[in-house]
Parts: structure tokens; C-alpha cells; sequence
């Protein structure tokens, strides 16, 4: 999800005539608290509209919205063609597992209305990048994670064509030079696309773009009318999010592109991955209302998947229920294969997963739980002083064989992630990295950066339990049998690590330098380019800066040199998709929020070279179209033959590499 994506939500999340309608007939079918006072529609109409502002009253829905149901009724089973073949008593232990969860909850507690998330980015973390995909003739490809598999992103090219996630919109631009226009735009709310009956939906959260297949991913909103009261008239009414959906579209001709297909799944947008064929697709479903729970209609309280062949459950043998799962939450998985437009299987974890990972084989869901556990429950192989963790992270692997999806571990460990460059998996284990913090034996608190080591059953087989002392890892990056790890606390260890030998982890190196890499990037061989923040001597924040380390001897690791960047917040600090590198072209780009003597707030984008002789040069600062005044906005950069394109929701501008000398500009204009 792009940073700006809140400002766009009040434009794009605007119930249609019907839905508000649906709302005043609801509310008049309700006594009026005073006959002789008709309730205001208009000023409800407004109050409607200000509740799908107010991102934080969202939560998700336990009930698809299908197209023959009658908004004014309460949450009701699915139609029964759907439900001809489900047996509620196989859903037991899944609405067991739903109440017990309800149970644990604090007195008063809405389970998901205060945990709104919509995408990786919403996230309150950090995150590191690796090697984007490069083509010949230039660098258009996401900043990915793993090699070869994509995800997903609010701008994509194929090199002749750029794709742009603009509101409910995507914008599609040929990349021409100076001869760069808009071609077409498709309207993901059109009739044919369009929102489930009596849902809203969002603006376009990501896109993917498999040769001639575009996908738009989108997240539709349902009014909680189960909530309207009696006789207030500014109620305030909570949209939950109903469901995720993957529209497919053919860009065979991009000045005229084709609706194919749209397939939907339970909850709120979390991320997506394309390997090969095969789009992945990774949703959060909260059972956010308990009394609309019906232990006789599983669609109440286990997700859901839309596609030609109707709304159904997921299937029972498709859960899998932890011993004690976060919250009346599930993970709900899709596998859809782009070349024939169908899904092929789904399976779901309840619980929530606060970091996702994707290797070729695997996928791997990551909660974090925080609660004080006894250290006496982990493997560790070495005694820290800790009697207990605030901290334990449940680990579940998913195997993924041709679309078929698998849940084939699950286990925990001690600590939090950082982010999904935290995990990686690598000839049959998987690498952990994650801060660990507790109680100590004389009544103290420690912190301490830790690596572990499992196998594919999720057994710990080694772990480097104590890198430093009260110091958090701000950045990771697994590069094979090696890992670079920052931790942080006033200066900047940069540890190099060998895990050539899964059951005996070693340290090879420590560089400490003031302030901390937020971001870790493979440059060349013996190169690794970190983003991240400049401080004091004394831990004091100066703002940012770009470092290139050499690890040519990774038992010396030094800092090649460095540039102090002088901006105080970039995307690229929370995003790894925002930064951009083009190490073919010595380049390197990110946005950066600025402000004026007034104020006034806008973004630019920073573009670097950086050559072994002279280190880092700041080629520009270029401007960044923006649909709102006075806000700073998300930006991607990209190079196609011998420009370089900026590109935001509002607009792309392109400039001749070699000079940056602007030769063409192309603003979305509003319908």
C-alpha cells in the first residue's frame, strides 16, 4: 500500500446511491426516538461518507456481500446453492477456535477495528529491499526480495508500456521519450468490474503485471448495518472490509484493455507474490462482529472465495487452527493461475500474520505475539540471563507445489521480525532473524539481535542467540550462506555472518559506525549499498544517509564510503519497493518528503550515481506530480533505453539520463 493512500480513500470509499439508500431505509424502518421528527437524510448521508474516512473504525466483515441479498438484512447464510454441499458440524472446531479467541478478549474490545491494515506498507515497520528485475535496455522491474518472484506494486512496466495505480483507476502510458502520453485508463469500479452488490470499494492497492495479463487488486467495504442504533441520527456507521479481489485484465493492446475476469477472497488486502504463472495472494479476515456468529452457517465466521463458481467457505480439510491463535483472525491464501484466469486452491491459518514471506517452494506466516514467555520453552544454544521473553513469534510454513497449497509446519520462536527480509529460506532451512528482549535473572531488561536456524519441520537446529547487548536489528539481508545484519542502539554494528553450516552459525565480522541502515542492497560483487539514518556519536538523529560497505573480505567489513543525505524521511526507510537501483547505470533513486519556507509540503526524488573512483554524486532533485496540494506523495522511478521516468499516482515526467534534463511531463487528469 502507498504511503498516500489515506488522502485518496476519502475521494475513492464514497457509497453509491444505492448503498445510502439501502442505509436511510434501514434506519427508517427503525421507531423514531420523537414521531413528530423525521430523521435528516442528507446530514446521514454525510455522516455515511465520514465513516469510511475514519480508517480506523474499519474491521472485516464476517459475511461476503453476494449480489441477491438485501442490504437492510442482517448478516444471513450464504444462498443455498452455495451451501448445498457444507456441513456446519465440519466447521466445529473452527467456530471452537472463533469463540475461544472471542473469550481471551479484553471486555469491550473490537477485534480489528483498531488494527486496520491494507498492505505490507501500512505496517508500522521498517523494511529492507533487495535486487529489483532488470531487463535489457533498462531497470522497470519492482524491487523485489527473491529472484524471480514479483510482488506487488502501484506501478508496473513491461518496458513499452507503464502501468499506474491512480485511485480506483489505472493509468497506462507509453514509454516514448519525449513522446510519453496516457493511452488509456480502466476504471476498476466500471459495471463490468464493479464492486460486489452493496459493497464500496477502495482504491487500486497494487498491481501485477504477468506479459499480457494486468492485474488490479482492490479491497471492497460493507456498512456494518447490524450496528445502526434505534434513534440517533449521527450514528457513526463502520465499514468492514468484505473481501480482496483480483481483476484480471488483458493489455494485449494497451490503448484498448480488456476486462477478463475478477476473483475474490475474505478480508483486508495483506500482499501478493507471481511466481511464474502463478499469482499468490495473501489476505487478513477478522471475525469482527461475535453476534453475528452462527455456529449452523460457517460463513459467518470463516472466510470466504468468490469466483464463477459462486461465494463458498473455504473448505474445512483448508483450515488450519493453531493451539492458540492471535485473535478471531485467519490468513487466508489463494493460488490463481494467470494463464487460464482460474484459482486453484486456497487453504487459510487462523491467526494474524504480521510479516509474510515468499522462497520458491515455500511461504512462511510470521505472528508475532506479545506476552512474557519463560525462555525454558526455546532452544537456544547458549544461556543469555533471560528467565522470560515479552515477545514470541509463531512460525508456519506453507508449502507451495504448482498452485497446490500446503500447510506442512508450524513452531515458535522467542523474538519479533523485523520484516519479511528477516526470514529467508535457503537449501532446505529456513533463517530467522529477530530482536529479543526480556527480564533478566537480577531483575534487569536486556535486548539482544539474534539469528535462528531451522529446518523445514521448523525445528531449531542453531541459532547466534546474542550478536549484541540492548541493541534492536533495524535491517537484515540473506545473500546465500551469508547474512548482513544491523542492530542499533547509539552506533551501527554491521555483522557479517556464515551460515554456510546450518548447525554451526558463526560471526565473521562487526563494523560499528554511527547511525543505522534501515536498508541493505546487493550493489556488485563485494559491494552492499545501505540506506538508512545518520546520527551522532551519541545516538542523536541527523538524518539520512547512503553508505556503500565492501564485503569483498567478509571477516573486514568496512564502509567504502558514505554521503550524508539531507532529508530527514523517505518512503524508502518503510518501503523497499520505492527505492530504486540501476547499478548498470550507476544509479540510485528514492522520494523524499520536503517543505518549504511556508510549509508547504511536496516530494522530490533524489537521484544518485554512485562510481568506485568518486564515491556517491547527487545528480537531482527532481520534483514529483502530486493529485493533492501541500502533501507529499508516493513516488517509483524507472529507466527505459536511455530515460529515466518518474512516476506517482498523479502523473509521470521523463528525463534524459545523461543530462536529467526534462523532456516530457503527462498529468492524470481527473474523470
Amino acid at each position: 500500500m502507498n504511503d498516500d493512500i489515506f488522502s485518496e480513500i476519502k475521494d475513492q470509499l464514497r457509497p453509491d446511491p444505492k448503498v445510502r439508500e439501502r442505509l436511510f431505509d434501514a434506519l427508517d424502518a427503525e421507531p423514531a426516538a420523537t414521531p413528530s421528527a423525521p430523521r435528516p437524510r442528507r446530514r446521514l448521508a454525510w455522516i455515511a461518507v465520514a465513516a469510511v474516512v475514519a480508517i480506523v473504525g474499519l474491521a472485516v466483515l464476517p459475511t461476503l456481500i453476494t449480489t441477491d441479498r438485501d442490504l437492510t438484512d442482517p448478516p444471513g447464510p450464504l444462498p443455498a446453492a452455495s451451501l448445498a454441499a457444507i456441513d456446519p458440524a465440519d466447521y466445529a472446531p473452527a467456530y471452537a477456535a472463533v469463540q475461544e479467541a472471542f473469550a481471551a478478549m479484553p471486555a469491550g474490545e473490537v477485534w480489528g477495528q483498531a488494527d486496520f491494515a491494507v498492505g505490507d506498507a501500512a505496517r508500522p515497520q521498517l523494511q529492507s529491499a533487495e535486487t529489483a528485475s532488470t531487463e535489457a535496455g533498462g531497470t522497470w522491474g519492482t524491487n523485489t526480495q527473491v529472484a524471480g518472484i514479483d510482488e506487488g506494486d502501484i506501478v508496473k512496466s513491461d518496458g513499452r508500456t507503464i502501468f499506474t495505480a491512480s485511485g480506483t483507476d489505472v493509468v497506462l502510458v507509453s514509454a516514448e521519450g519525449a513522446d510519453t502520453t496516457e493511452v488509456a485508463r480502466i476504471d476498476t469500479t466500471a459495471e463490468e468490474t464493479g464492486p460486489t452488490a452493496g459493497t464500496v470499494q477502495g482504491p487500486v492497492i497494487d498491481l501485477m503485471l504477468h506479459e499480457n495479463l494486468l492485474v488490479a487488486l482492490v479491497t471492497e467495504y460493507t456498512p456494518r448495518l447490524s450496528e445502526l442504533p434505534a434513534s440517533d441520527s449521527m450514528a457513526y456507521v463502520p465499514y468492514d472490509a468484505s473481501q480482496t479481489r483480483a481483476l484480471l485484465y488483458d493489455v494485449t493492446d494497451p490503448t484498448s484493455p480488456r476486462f477478463v475476469t475478477g476473483l475474490g477472497q475474505s478480508g483486508a488486502y495483506a500482499t501478493s507474490r507471481l511466481s511464474g504463472d502463478l499469482l499468490y495472494v495473501v489476505t487478513d479476515y477478522a471475525v469482527a462482529d461475535r453476534d453475528a456468529v452462527d455456529p449452523d452457517d460457517p460463513a459467518t465466521f470463516v472466510p470466504l472465495v468468490d469466483d464463477e463458481r459462486g461465494v463458498t467457505p473455504v473448505a474445512a480439510a483448508d483450515l488450519t487452527i493453531p493451539v492458540s491463535p492471535t485473535g478471531p483472525m485467519f490468513q487466508v491464501v489463494s493460488s490463481i493461475d494467470l494463464s487460464s484466469g482460474q484459482r486453484l486452491d486456497t487453504a487459510s491459518v487462523m491467526g494474524r500474520a504480521d510479516v509474510t514471506y515468499m522462497s520458491e517452494s515455500n511461504l512462511f506466516l510470521a505472528s508475532t505475539t506479545y506476552q512474557p514467555t519463560p525462555v525454558s520453552e526455546f532452544t537456544l544454544d547458549q544461556d543469555i540471563g533471560l528467565l522470560e521473553v515479552s515477545q514470541k513469534t509463531d512460525l508456519v510454513r506453507v508449502a507451495l507445489t504448482d498452485g497446490a497449497i500446503t500447510v506442512a509446519a508450524s513452531a515458535s520462536i522467542p523474538g519479533r521480525p523485523l520484516n519479511q527480509f528477516a526470514l529467508d529460506h535457503f537449501e532446505g532451512h529456513l533463517r530467522v532473524a529477530v530482536t529479543m528482549d526480556g527480564a533478566t535473572a537480577s531483575g534487569g531488561w536486556a535486548t539482544y539481535p539474534t539469528v535462528f536456524v531451522l529446518d523445514d519441520a521448523l525445528t531449531v537446529v542453531a541459532s547466534l542467540p546474542q550478536l549484541a547487548v540492548n541493541e534492536q536489528i533495524q535491517s537484515v539481508r540473506f545473500q546465500g550462506p551469508r547474512a548482513y545484519v544491523v542492530s542499533y542502539r547509539q552506533i551501527d554494528p554491521l555483522f557479517a555472518l556464515d551460515l554456510s553450516i546450518p548447525s554451526d552459525p558463526k560471526v565473521m565480522s562487526e563494523l560499528k559506525i554511527p547511525g543505522f541502515s534501515t536498508y541493505l542492497h546487493p550493489w556488485a560483487e563485494g559491494r552492499l549499498l545501505g540506506l538508512g539514518v545518520d546520527a551522532s556519536e551519541e545516538g542523536q538523529v541527523l538524518g539520512m544517509k547512503l553508505s556503500m560497505y565492501d564485503t569483498s573480505d567478509p571477516f573486514d567489513v568496512t564502509e567504502a564510503t558514505t554521503i550524508k543525505v539531507p532529508f530527514h524521511d523517505a518512503e524508502a526507510l518503510r518501503n523497499h519497493k520505492a527505492v530504486f537501483v540501476d547499478p548498470e547505470r550507476d544509479l540510485i533513486g528514492f522520494g523524499v518528503a520536503t517543505h518549504d519556507a511556508a510549509g508547504t509540503a511536496s516530494t522530490d526524488y533524489l537521484l544518485y550515481r554512485y562510481e568506485e573512483a568518486t564515491g556517491f554524486t547527487l545528480l537531482g532533485e527532481l520534483p514529483v506530480q502530486q493529485s493533492t496540494p501541500n502533501q507529499a506523495t508516493t513516488a517509483r522511478a524507472l529507466t527505459i533505453d536511455s530515460d529515466v521516468y518518474v512516476v506517482s499516482p498523479a502523473g509521470v515526467d521523463v528525463y534524459r539520463t545523461d543530462s536529467l534534463t526534462r523532456i516530457a511531463a503527462q498529468l492524470f487528469t481527473d474523470r
